[in-house]
């Protein structure tokens, strides 16, 4: 039996899976908790694949025990085995190695954890013959909102800003748009009941913090918070896009040789100063050959500032030069980083 709830919820999870070319079945791998997002995710999927509502596609689960609430954790397995194979759905499963709860960043710790298995999972499949390989979560607008708040608190530039993306490489987030409230109406029409996870009530961990104390008082300024600042990833990572658009072309005035990347000073110093930011980034990503730079703004800012003959040390074992009209970007050897520590150590190394 269909309803207005779970029309609206299908057809909106149907129109944020990324359309693929006819003729191509995809595996969509779904990252299954046993919670309440990801079982309506699962379940949407399971109905939309008998509906002809979308290509034909090949569905399976994946469950990650982290090895951290006993038995608890173990339930949830039991619980997501359980409801696959009912259903038909292919299932896989791993167990982590002990994560110590007294540790920092338990919270990164148990996500890298997850995700560095899911990948690893993602290649087998491939290798089995599957392709391609679509790894699926069910990430919705609140947690969408929260993520932008978490950045916007930590210092986020434009990147940090857009949130996450409906889809990051192989990853795919078609819940982004769909409150949850969408998500329980569809629960409760379809009569399907979850997993609750009893750390999720825990203000501990910063992400509950704010969902839990921060996001609750911010509804009574303004009752449609999640929604806003979702709107306000979207309207971010547009703008991010043409700005990285336009980086690439800029980087075409660069001039690359072995762990070497020069760009004229003039050019740099006559582009908009938010272009100018960028281009250090690229500058420095160039060098080291990376897709993220880990330079914080203030060193940002000292790069731009660098008098003539100037020179930084900065992240990763890069330097900074003005040297004549380029700026210089190079990485150091080990030699020259070992004698640098060592000026440090004894105090003879100023900065410049």
């Amino acid at each position: 039996m269909q309803d207005k709830r779970t029309t609206e919820f299908l057809a909106e999870l149907a129109a944020h899976i990324r359309p693929y070319p006819a003729g191509e079945r995809p595996l969509l791998l779904v990252g299954f908790s046993g919670g309440r997002d990801s079982l309506a995710l699962l379940a949407g999927l399971h109905e939309l694949a008998g509906s002809g509502r979308l290509p034909a596609f090949t569905l399976a689960a994946a469950h990650f025990h982290h090895n951290l609430r006993g038995q608890a954790a173990d339930g949830d397995q039991s619980f997501c085995r359980a409801w696959c194979a009912r259903r038909g759905i292919s299932f896989y499963t791993a167990r982590a190695a002990e994560l110590a709860p007294g540790q920092t960043n338990l919270e990164q710790r148990a996500r890298a954890a997850r995700y560095a298995w899911l990948g690893e999972l993602r290649q087998q499949l491939l290798q089995a013959g599957y392709a391609p390989v679509w790894l699926v979560t069910a990430h919705h607008m609140e947690d969408q909102a929260e993520t932008v708040l978490l950045h916007l608190l930590r210092g986020a530039g434009g990147t940090g800003l857009c949130g996450m993306r409906g889809q990051s490489g192989y990853l795919l987030r078609p819940l982004l748009d769909t409150p949850r409230t969408a998500i329980m109406a569809y629960l409760t029409a379809r009569g399907l009941c979850w997993r609750e996870d009893a750390t999720n009530q825990s203000t501990d961990y910063t992400r509950n913090y704010l969902r839990r104390e921060v996001m609750p008082r911010l509804k009574t300024i303004n009752p449609q918070i999640a929604g806003k600042l979702a709107q306000t990833a979207q309207i971010q990572a547009a703008a991010e896009d043409f700005l990285a658009e336009v980086t690439q072309e800029k980087m075409r005035q660069a001039e690359a040789a072995a762990s070497r990347v020069s760009y004229p000073w003039a050019e740099l110093a006559a582009a908009p100063l938010a272009l100018r930011r960028r281009l250090v980034r690229a500058l420095w990503c160039a060098v080291k050959q990376a897709s993220v730079c880990p330079l914080e703004f203030a060193r940002v800012e000292e790069v731009l500032h660098l008098p003539p003959g100037g020179s930084l040390h900065l992240a990763g074992g890069v330097a900074a030069l003005r040297r004549g009209k380029m700026l210089i970007m190079l990485e150091q050897g080990a030699e020259a980083l070992a004698r640098r520590r060592a000026q440090s150590r004894s105090g003879q190394n100023k900065p410049r």
